[in-house]
């Protein structure tokens, strides 16, 4: 699956690049990520002036669109396949002709190929049957995600991050957290609130498995200790994350089952080991209305 992604990586660090121009920054970078649609991706409404905008890939008529609140659109398409530069440039003269100024890094993002993005004009690889079930596997995740983060009384959120190119969701607990001196601008401020993230990563060319991963910030003692479910979960020191192979979700019997388990064995080490009050952070649903 990795191995696919890398020209529609491409094509969303610029929707993204767009979004974190635009939208007033947020805490952990959430003013920045993308989230997932009934058929592609969107960075939902950005302010503009007295108007929004919003772009949207849609990974069914293969397009790439640019919306505004006064009723104004632009649509690209994304067949046949498109180098990165090349959209990128038609991306950029549409937003412009619309009257929205933005200028933004060209620099790609947590990719080995750093090519500008209005310079490459190598990766041309759009296919459109691996857009649709990759986006499809994001749709059950995402759902999952959801469904599982519901009972958490606490700020939360599932969001597509097109740096790394992973779906993920965030718990945060309320607490600031003094972030790591060694790490870079962009760690800085990810990294100064306590929180639990867990996701789904496709994989690249080095790391051609999917896998679903979680950490916990900041980290709890004895990580590599505390035995998780299912037994092929584990934690990986180099990464500083558990990791579970997106095959054996994938082929388990019940395999959202197996997914909710490794989420609520990770939930679990952040009140054991991290001291999170469990017990506090429980939400129940409001009782349904009867109808009379």
């Amino acid at each position: 699956m990795g191995c696919h992604k890398k020209t529609l990586q491409l094509y969303t660090q610029m929707a993204g690049k767009v979004r974190l121009a635009l939208q007033p920054p947020k805490p952990e970078w959430l003013g920045s990520c993308l989230y997932p649609t009934a058929r592609g991706l969107t960075s939902g409404a950005m302010p503009w002036g007295a108007i929004a905008a919003e772009l949207n890939f849609d990974f069914y008529d293969h397009t790439l669109s640019i919306e505004l609140s006064d009723g104004r659109a632009r649509r690209i398409s994304l067949l046949p396949a498109r180098c990165v530069a090349d959209l990128y440039t038609e991306l950029m003269a549409n937003i412009n002709e619309l009257g929205i100024n933005v200028d933004i890094w060209t620099k790609p993002q947590e990719v080995s190929d750093l090519t500008l993005l209005d310079e490459n004009h190598h990766d041309c690889i759009y296919e459109p049957e691996h857009a649709q079930l990759w986006h499809r596997i994001v749709t059950i995740v995402g759902n999952i995600f959801n469904a599982w983060s519901s009972g958490f009384f606490g700020r939360t959120s599932v969001q597509f991050w097109w740096g790394s190119f992973d779906l993920s969701v965030l718990l945060f607990n309320g607490k600031h957290a003094e972030p790591p001196l060694d790490r870079g601008y962009i760690m800085r401020y990810d990294l100064d609130a306590e929180f639990l993230t867990a996701g789904f990563w496709p994989g690249d060319d080095d790391n051609p498995d999917p896998i679903f991963f979680a950490y916990i910030n900041p980290q709890p003692p004895g990580c590599a200790l505390v035995p998780i479910k299912p037994d092929s979960a584990l934690w990986v020191e180099q990464m500083e994350e558990w990791v579970l192979p997106y095959e054996d979700v994938r082929t388990a019997e019940e395999p959202r089952r197996a997914l909710t388990n490794f989420l609520d064995c990770i939930y679990g080490i952040a009140g054991s080991q991290g001291g999170w009050d469990l017990e506090s952070f429980k939400f129940e649903a409001p009782a349904p209305v009867e109808r009379r």
